[in-house]
């Protein structure tokens, strides 16, 4: 995502919403954790865009467990 937002000469500080889903409601935890460790990297003002998290039932292809649908406004 950070290339993506790179290659569009924008950063983190552009993302206004999130939306991740998740095939494993056990993965709850590990999503967490890895917010808390990397948001403050990503957003350090603390301002965190909306992250909406969705549970489903699988995604396109079966071994796919997480997709995370980032908007930016540029």
């Amino acid at each position: 995502m950070e290339a993506a937002l790179k290659s569009a000469d924008a950063s983190w500080a552009n993302v206004v919403q999130f939306t991740t889903y998740l095939v494993h409601s056990q993965d709850i935890p590990k999503f967490m954790t890895f917010r808390l460790r990397e948001f403050p990297k990503m957003f350090p003002n603390g301002k965190y865009p909306p992250n909406t998290l969705l549970m489903v039932d699988r995604l396109v292809k079966e071994p796919f467990l997480v997709e995370v649908q980032t908007i930016a406004a540029i």
